[in-house]
C-alpha cells in the first residue's frame, strides 16, 4: 500500500476485531510506515491455520488452542475478557432476561415478550463459544440448547458480525453477543440485564457478573520485530486504555510477547 513500508495482517475471531481495529488506528497513528490491516471474521479455528500457513502475523481467538495447535508450536495468552451479554432489538420492549425463563425460551415454549410480541431467538452454531455458555448455565439450560439446535425454524448465524446483525435487524431478536463487540462496532443493539445484573467492564472485575469471553493473543515462537512492537503497543498504558474503554478487562498481569 502507498506510504506504508511495512504490513501487519492480524486476524481471527470475530468478537476481536473492533477492539483490535482501535489498537490498530492508535498504532498507525504514531508508526505511519506501518500498515495494521485487520481481516473480516475468520473464526478463531481459522486465525489459527493462517497463522500457521504464513497467511497471518497472529492471530485472535475465543478459545484457548487445542492440543494439535500447540504441537504446531503456536502459544496462546489471554489479553483481554469481555462480558457475553444476552441482547436484542432496540424496539424490544423489554430491559431483563431471566435464568428461569431462558429455558422456556430456547425449548420453544415461550415465544413471546411480555407485552406478547414475537420473540425470535437468533443462533449460532453447536460448536461455537456462545453456545457452550448458554448449555453451561444449568442443565435445564443445556437441554434446551440442544432441543433448539433440532428446530428448523431458527436463524443460524456463522460468525459474530453475521449475528450481531440479525439481532440488530430482526424485531424481537434474542441472541448473545459481548459488550466488547457492541461498543466498538457501534451496534444498535440494547442490551438486556440477567437476572438484573448488568454485563459490563466494573461487573466482571468485581465478581458480580460471571460470564465473559477470554480473548486470545496466538503467536509463533519467533516473532517479527513488527509482531513484538505491536504487542509490546498493546501491553502499554496507552493500549490498556483503549481496550478498557470499549468493553474490555485486561488483566492486571501484562500480555507477554509470545506467551
Amino acid at each position: 500500500m502507498a506510504g506504508h513500508d511495512e504490513i501487519l495482517n492480524i486476524g481471527g475471531t470475530g468478537a476481536a476485531l473492533g477492539g483490535m481495529k482501535l489498537l490498530a488506528d492508535a498504532y498507525m497513528q504514531s508508526h505511519p510506515d506501518i500498515n495494521v490491516v485487520v481481516l473480516p471474521s475468520l473464526g478463531s479455528s481459522g486465525g489459527v491455520k493462517a497463522l500457521l500457513a504464513n497467511r497471518i502475523d497472529f492471530a485472535l481467538s475465543s478459545r484457548d488452542l487445542k492440543d494439535a495447535e500447540r504441537a504446531e508450536g503456536v502459544t496462546a495468552v489471554e489479553y483481554a475478557r469481555t462480558p457475553v451479554v444476552f441482547s436484542t432489538h432496540l424496539e424490544t420492549a423489554a430491559d431483563n432476561i431471566t435464568l428461569a425463563e431462558l429455558p422456556l425460551i430456547y425449548n420453544g415454549e415461550n415465544a413471546t415478550w411480555p407485552d406478547g410480541s414475537n420473540l425470535r431467538l437468533i443462533m449460532r452454531p453447536p460448536s461455537e463459544s456462545d453456545m457452550k455458555l448458554l448449555a453451561s448455565l444449568s442443565p435445564q439450560m443445556e437441554t434446551s440448547v440442544e432441543a433448539a439446535h433440532r428446530r428448523g425454524d431458527l436463524l443460524v448465524a456463522i460468525n459474530d458480525q453475521e449475528n450481531a446483525t440479525a439481532l440488530e435487524k430482526v424485531r424481537g431478536s434474542l441472541g448473545l453477543s459481548t459488550l466488547a463487540q457492541i461498543t466498538t462496532e457501534n451496534r444498535r443493539l440494547k442490551i438486556l440485564s440477567l437476572d438484573g445484573q448488568q454485563g459490563s467492564v466494573e461487573s466482571l472485575r468485581d465478581g458480580e457478573y460471571g460470564h465473559a469471553k477470554i480473548l486470545y493473543l496466538v503467536t509463533k515462537p519467533i516473532q517479527s520485530a513488527l509482531v513484538s512492537n505491536f504487542v509490546t503497543f498493546m501491553r502499554s498504558d496507552e493500549g490498556a486504555a483503549i481496550l478498557s474503554a470499549s468493553g474490555h478487562l485486561v488483566p492486571s498481569s501484562p500480555v507477554k510477547p509470545g506467551g
